[in-house]
């Protein structure tokens, strides 16, 4: 009869867990980020992209493994050679770190999409353009559009 062999755990550093309410406010233009969880390794935001809104041009996350899960409305998702088919609710995109990658909701309806992303660092936030140039995030650019809430509308 083999050991069990036991991971010894410092009081204090386990962790119970979480549930997590997938609720956010539509928005009839630009996008919204909100922070659902994080670990050391990983991020779970949701999104909310307006109708005719989307992801800055080409870009890479140099560190970080993300997917996007589509909640409601479509994302179509572009990449060096091109466009993908639309993503619609309930699929998913895998974008391992290196890819380049654009997208954009071209519907008249607001997009909710589900990010997880993975790095070693919890948070690889640093993009680099299809030159391998840094560049900075949507939300950081100077054409950047400020979210316009739909009074009263959620995703839940």
């Amino acid at each position: 009869m083999e050991a069990a062999v036991q991971k010894q755990v410092s009081p204090g550093s386990q962790r119970d867990p979480e549930i997590i309410a997938l609720r956010t406010q539509l928005a009839s233009q630009g996008h919204t980020k909100h922070l659902l969880a994080k670990t050391d390794m990983m991020t779970m935001h949701i999104h909310c992209y307006a109708p005719k809104g989307g992801e800055n041009g080409l870009h890479a996350h140099v560190k970080e493994d993300h997917v996007f899960v589509c909640l409601q409305g479509e994302a179509v998702f572009r990449g060096i050679g091109g466009a993908l088919p639309a993503l619609m609710k309930h699929q998913a995109v895998f974008i391992p770190k290196g890819c380049q990658y654009s997208f954009s909701n071209e519907t008249e309806e607001p997009c909710i999409l589900l990010r997880f992303g993975a790095s070693p660092d919890g948070y690889g936030s640093e993009r680099i353009d299809p030159q391998g140039k840094p560049i900075a995030g949507r939300a950081h650019q100077k054409n950047a559009i400020a979210p316009v809430m739909i009074e009263g509308a959620f995703f839940e």
